[in-house]
């Protein structure tokens, strides 16, 4: 049973997780709650944990710090985030910190509830799959032991549970040292001389016909311990393999060495750069940017589980620019298995956001456009743009800028942009301790007094009152 603490400041939110939440059907259990992160943590120190669900935007200890400390102290326990969709560059920061998985708030309201669990269970269970204790076949030779031979292979597979098929049958009856690694690496010698030429053959042509695995033979491991060339092959499975993987060709030849140096640090200034590029709807309609786009997050060479995560922080924004116009949700399918799915992926949302766009009675330019503009609003929330700045940044005229705007979008530019503005308010009200003044400031409006009569005018109550209200609700 997976035990989980759930940690958010927002009581209603809490007790709604709690009881609604269909945890049973995940082999789950609620064993704690939290309303900030120093009494998560604290819960941590002196209760065993596997899943902490918490918000991110907390008083006394934010979620992120929550994270930095319980992957200091409790780096066993998985963590998951709760937030809404404009953090986008803060939500690949919690992935960076080893979130797996990011849940927005409005999936919850949505009540799309198993799905997220479902998901959540599936990364525990898959990661655990990965970090199984390294299993020795009876009858193998000692792990104590280097390796005399300079040659071993590896079977792996882009598939969670792969069949263990005849290839797999042949390694084991032949092996002179089989190591499994993992679901998916499998680690054998043959012991060399002419006994393991006279097998190669056989070997290279079953795993030419199995569509289950692919065999790397792997030169240079002669003198290495065992342990050393498994946590190589492991790595090498888990991140280039990834990419390298190709449906084509079923048997490949690396180098120990090679292995090593495949094992790059993640840049995270220039992965927040490419990640960002894909919320600008340019590459929809433009062959070459869309090419770039992908040899560029391609060449980042982020390990598996980071890239999904990051591709589901991408899906959800997208989905929420998507939502404007079309009512198909974008959704990451789990888990992409290589990087030939994430391009299918990519090119299935592309195809997908130019038929819903496609509706509209405009161009694909004019519509590209638009939505551009709706992203710039996103991200420059608390700027003091207009129509007419907005317009002339996307090289529209003023007065058509709103006519598209209108039609693409479903409501008047201002409506839509003083809903999101108040909107952030009522997030930064609910989450922060932040003055009036400030938030006022940090949602584009420069008059506090304004401010507060447009909010009641949006919400029925000034934003003290909110704010009261909502603290209420967290202690009630």
């Amino acid at each position: 049973m997976i035990k989980v603490l759930v940690v958010d400041d927002d009581k209603l939110v809490r007790k709604g997780l709690i009881s609604v939440m269909p945890w049973q059907d995940f082999e789950m259990e609620v064993i704690g709650e939290a309303n900030n992160g120093a009494k998560a943590l604290e819960f941590l120190d002196n209760h065993e944990v596997d899943l902490l669900l918490t918000d991110l935007e907390m008083p006394v200890m934010s979620g992120m710090e929550l994270m930095r400390l319980v992957r200091e102290r409790h780096p066993e326990v998985y963590i998951a985030v709760l937030t809404l969709h404009q953090d986008f560059e803060y939500i690949q920061e919690a992935i960076r910190l080893g979130a797996i998985d990011y849940i927005a708030k409005v999936q919850l309201e949505k009540e799309r509830f198993e799905e997220v669990l479902g998901r959540i269970h599936r990364r525990i269970t898959e990661q655990e799959g990965r970090l199984r204790k390294l299993r020795i076949l009876p009858g193998a030779s000692s792990p104590d032991e280097s390796f005399a031979t300079d040659r071993g292979y590896a079977l792996l597979s882009v598939v969670r549970d792969p069949e263990q098929g005849a290839v797999v049958e042949w390694a084991v009856r032949h092996a002179e040292h089989f190591a499994e690694l993992g679901r998916q690496v499998l680690f054998f010698t043959l012991g060399g001389g002419e006994k393991e030429e006279e097998g190669l053959d056989e070997l290279v042509r079953l795993a030419s016909a199995d569509a289950g695995w692919t065999l790397i033979r792997l030169k240079g491991i002669q003198g290495r311990m065992p342990a050393e060339v498994h946590d190589q092959v492991r790595r090498y499975c888990e991140g280039e393999f990834f990419y390298e993987y190709d449906p084509a060709v079923k048997v490949m030849d690396r180098s120990l060495s090679a292995l090593v140096q495949s094992v790059n640090p993640v840049n995270d200034d220039l992965t927040l750069t490419v990640m960002a590029q894909w919320l600008s709807p340019g590459w929809i309609y433009r062959e070459g940017l869309f090419q770039a786009n992908l040899q560029e997050l391609k060449e980042l060479r982020l390990p598996q589980a980071e890239l999904s995560g990051r591709l589901y922080v991408l899906a959800d924004r997208l989905d929420q620019l998507a939502g404007k116009t079309g009512t198909t949700r974008i959704r990451l399918p789990a888990p992409l298995n290589s990087w030939f799915e994430v391009v299918a992926w990519f090119d299935g949302v592309r195809k997908q956001l130019r038929e819903e766009w496609g509706r509209a009675p405009y161009s694909p330019e004019v519509v590209q456009s638009v939505m551009t503009a709706v992203s710039m609003l996103h991200e420059e929330l608390g700027q003091p743009v207009t129509a007419a700045d907005i317009a002339r940044r996307v090289s529209m005229s003023r007065s058509y800028f709103s006519q598209c705007f209108k039609e693409i979008v479903g409501t008047n530019f201002n409506a839509y942009l003083r809903r999101i503005r108040l909107d952030q308010a009522k997030h930064y009200l609910r989450n922060t301790t932040k003055t009036v003044l400030w938030i006022a400031q940090h949602v584009g409006y420069e008059d506090e007094k304004y401010f507060s009569r447009s909010f009641r005018e949006y919400t029925g109550l000034l934003p003290s009152e909110y704010r009261n209200q909502s603290d209420l609700d967290r202690k009630g």
